[in-house]
């Protein structure tokens, strides 16, 4: 209750049942409460006013005698004005003057502020002038299409994009309109930006909203603590996870409907010390549509991967950290070869993307259903291709290895810092040598890097001290310019938009095969791989720098630009460089 409603009941000009009926019925029509009241004649516009001086000196504008400005009007939403009751006036200096007829609201001001990225300045309006101003504003004039901030979303968007049609969910009496609303903005602005992963997370004064955007965290706003526990239901009624239950760890999914396109989310929630914490994984249903000619591959590159993946049998393994691209990687190489004539089955932990066409297994620690027996039972279901997707342990290395020499191809992925070291690493786990090197087809590391935004790039002159330690690559490649991005509404002011991957790639030949074998160190292996050309993650990243379209400073954050040798030059030698 905002502290001047609950004024006007201390003053005997309401009654507490009746604003608790109102309360349900803003709810349901989307409409501020004591906008309601006046118009019902519950409340006198006089009285509210009054009761407003009473709680706070709020400035109080008269909209015929304040400057307005037509182009924050025109930016700021209708259907935001006439859910909230309010009227933008003006911005100065970062901060929005907001008409309001209830400036003790913080509630609708947090919105607002979270809704637009503006500073709030509420000042004292009475309900009617502002329907006035509304309807001269918006009904008179075509309405508005651009939110405030070029990452929103239009609310008259955003308000049917998670409905109980599409998540066949009832509502509840935890739910209210503003929760809703809440949600689906918070959702709207994170795939409006980018977003990869929203940070739902209770702090002890607030709620902090963090979106991951091109790999990196970014705090978007706070709203009040008093909010969480409503928001958090919220997410679990979507979800279909128990709003009774907040010492367990929950996990779920949902599939919205997003400008006619499905956007699976995942939800994990974890208990903290200030309440539960959610993370909801943004799964656009597009991504899967990915080409890998479109994921980064230099020409040469691309044309040994297609050539490997489509063999009848074999086995290749992507390797990098979490949130290095190996996912999609994967899933662009089973869209390539997708084809009615292969049976394709998948088991992973979780399902990231559902594929039409590709029979996908999720695992399921409940029911027994591990990657080890679940890729035993696959190999009875007549597949041509499997993906597994993570090798944890012995015993499902030696199935999917198996596998393969019994005439299947199998695609999986592996948590190594290179690609030579993944050798090294299944021997660690377990796995015999002739398996490996009788198995293996294929190593790919790979790593992500942000691209320069091209809505701000410029020309850059990169620091003295990083250009230092890239000496021995920059030696023997020319780079006439380097690029950066200045900064803008487009990008966040970060000077990134977008990622594209990064490559290291061993073609697993006879001579690697027989250094496998015979469990040669990683360095002979390395050398030997060199010398038919195989190129570091650094060198690839180089490369992307030499094409202008992403930074030196990206390059040595996501990769070792230390480990250089001699034989560099004969990758440069094999590989055209294109000159700006």
């Amino acid at each position: 209750m905002s502290a001047i409603l609950g004024n006007l009941i201390k003053q005997n000009l309401l009654n507490r049942n009746i604003l608790e009926e109102h309360k349900e019925k803003s709810s349901r029509l989307q409409r501020p409460v004591q906008v309601l009241l006046i118009e019902s004649g519950l409340v006198a516009e006089k009285d509210l006013i009054r009761a407003a001086r009473r709680v706070a000196p709020f400035l109080k504008v008269n909209l015929n005698r304040t400057r307005i400005d037509p182009q924050i009007v025109q930016a700021f939403p209708a259907a935001w004005a006439e859910h909230y009751g309010v009227f933008p006036i003006r911005e100065e200096s970062g901060i929005l003057w907001l008409a309001m007829s209830d400036p003790s609201d913080i509630l609708t001001s947090d919105l607002i502020r979270f809704l637009t990225g503006y500073g709030i300045r509420p000042v004292l309006c009475t309900p009617s002038q502002i329907k006035e101003y509304f309807q001269k504003y918006y009904i008179a004039q075509e309405p508005p299409a651009n939110p405030l901030n070029e990452g929103a979303i239009p609310a008259e968007e955003k308000a049917g994009i998670i409905t109980d049609h599409e998540t066949k969910i009832d509502k509840t009496e935890s739910e209210d309109g503003s929760m809703i609303q809440l949600m689906n903005d918070i959702l709207c602005t994170a795939v409006q930006q980018r977003a990869s992963d929203i940070h739902i997370e209770p702090q002890e004064n607030g709620i902090e909203i963090r979106y991951r955007i091109d790999g990196y965290l970014k705090c978007t706003s706070r709203l009040p603590r008093e909010l969480h526990a409503r928001l958090l239901t919220r997410i679990k009624i979507l979800a279909k996870l128990d709003i009774a239950e907040r010492r367990k760890v929950q996990e779920g999914r949902i599939q919205v409907i997003l400008e006619k396109d499905k956007v699976d989310l995942r939800i994990s929630i974890i208990p903290l010390v200030h309440g539960e914490k959610a993370v909801i994984r943004i799964l656009g249903s597009n991504r899967t549509q990915l080409s890998l000619d479109r994921l980064g591959f230099e020409l040469p590159e691309l044309e040994l991967f297609h050539e490997i993946i489509h063999k009848n049998q074999g086995v290749v393994l992507v390797t990098g950290p979490t949130g290095s691209g190996k996912t999609t990687t994967l899933y662009a190489a089973i869209q390539h070869i997708k084809e009615e004539s292969i049976n394709i089955v998948t088991i992973e932990d979780p399902i990231e993307y559902m594929i039409e066409g590709v029979n996908q297994i999720q695992l399921s620690r409940h029911k027994d259903l591990t990657f080890a027996n679940g890729l035993r039972s696959i190999l009875r279901q007549d597949p041509d291709v499997i993906l597994v997707g993570e090798i944890r342990d012995a015993e499902t290395a030696e199935v999917a290895f198996q596998a393969s020499l019994t005439g299947h191809f199998v695609f999986s992925t592996l948590h190594t810092n290179n690609a030579v070291s993944s050798v090294a690493r299944l021997m660690n786990i377990g796995v015999e040598p002739y398996l490996i090197s009788s198995a293996l087809t294929m190593i790919v590391a790979q790593r992500l890097v942000r691209l320069i935004c091209p809505h701000c790039r410029c020309l850059d002159k990169p620091d003295k001290n990083l250009m230092t330690r890239m000496r021995p690559f920059l030696e023997r490649i020319s780079i006439p310019r380097f690029y950066r991005g200045k900064g803008c509404p487009r990008c966040g002011f970060t000077g990134y938009f977008g990622r594209t991957s990064i490559f290291e790639m061993i073609k697993i030949d006879d001579k690697i095969r027989d250094l496998i074998q015979h469990k040669l160190p990683e360095n002979v292996i390395l050398k030997e791989a060199r010398r038919q050309g195989m190129h570091t993650l650094a060198e690839s990243g180089i490369l992307k720098v030499a094409e202008g379209i992403t930074t030196l400073e990206e390059v040595a954050k996501v990769t070792d630009i230390l480990d250089s040798d001699k034989e560099t030059d004969a990758f440069f030698d094999k590989i055209p460089v294109p000159r700006l």
